[in-house]
């Protein structure tokens, strides 16, 4: 497989860089690290050579970082590129340079609201328009607010499958499947299905005399539900046979309710380090404004998220 990550000197582009190194091997996979370089603007004019000297110097120090980043083993077999401009647009341009089959990018995410959602960044533009799988890492924190990705112990592996449509299934399987998973490493398969009804009802509706005709309906609404959720258990267990054995440690999870909602926590729960979802191709006007799960999930995730193609 075809790595390509993106670096920029930043804590999170550090942490992306650790994070995919523990899912990929020298001996399998090709790793690609790029920095591209920012203008440099000032009030007057740099000579063009200096600024070209400062350019790579800045260049070597960021990457010469990330390989630090790196199990030894990777520090000798990384490609190193350098770019110029906006990194987003230079991380996509070199995914066909590269070949790559999947980018790697850190979360940064902003004090607004607003512009972490709608003006951009460069994990979103990369998210919306890679034509590959894109990973989008998150630093993990403590109680404390303390990033856990600083220490030198790495916790276990924990990842989270969230199926959708069986469309998804292949893609994701035959990707989870290149990953070098750690030996220890161990994940859960879910959905979620839509309850039988939109909210709970309160007891004293529950407990009212109902006529027989409407009596039958509801049993025969409550069978068809009891249905669905077997049918959506088989379809998942079906799915999860085709994942690595790390992700047979469980049993799947069928959940009912919202799914942005119910994936978070089962994140939260799970203490999940990463996330993996499906992404249907919608329309960029409607991932702008009308959102998806797959958006939901990646704003609101404590954790790192795979989103596959």
């Amino acid at each position: 497989m075809k790595v390509l990550v993106g670096v920029d000197g930043s804590s999170n582009s550090f942490a992306a860089v650790k994070f995919i190194g523990r899912l990929i091997s020298p001996e399998r996979d090709q790793l690609t690290l790029l920095f591209a370089a920012p203008n440099f603007s000032s009030d007057e004019e740099f000579d063009a050579e200096i600024e070209q000297r400062a350019r790579s110097a800045l260049s070597r120090s960021v990457l010469e970082a990330a390989l630090e980043r790196l199990p030894p083993s990777w520090r000798t077999s990384v490609e190193q590129k350098e770019a110029s401009g906006p990194a987003s647009g230079a991380l996509l341009a070199a995914v066909g340079d590269v070949g790559a089959d999947l980018v790697v990018v850190g979360f940064r995410g902003t004090s607004s609201l607003w512009e972490r959602f709608f003006l951009g960044s460069v994990s979103r533009e990369v998210v919306h328009t890679a034509p590959v799988p894109v990973l989008v890492v998150k630093p993990r924190l403590d109680d404390a607010g303390q990033s856990q990705d600083s220490g030198s112990a790495a916790k276990r592996l924990r990842a989270l499958a969230a199926y959708d449509v069986s469309e998804v299934a292949d893609p994701m399987s035959a990707l989870l499947g290149q990953f070098t998973w750690p030996q220890d490493a161990e994940g859960w398969v879910m959905t979620v299905v839509r309850p039988m009804f939109p909210f709970d009802l309160p007891d004293w509706i529950k407990n009212q005399p109902r006529d027989p005709d409407i009596a039958a309906m509801a049993t025969a609404w409550e069978q068809e539900h009891v249905q669905n959720v077997q049918a959506a258990r088989r379809e998942l267990e079906q799915f999860r046979a085709k994942l690595p054995p790390c992700f047979s440690k469980h049993e799947v999870l069928v959940l009912e309710g919202r799914p942005p909602e119910q994936i978070v926590a089962q994140l939260r729960a799970q203490d999940v380090d990463l996330a993996v979802m499906g992404s249907r191709g919608r329309g960029r006007v409607e991932r702008l404004f009308v959102g998806s799960t797959t958006e939901q999930v990646l704003a609101s995730a404590p954790c790192s998220v795979l989103i596959v193609r």
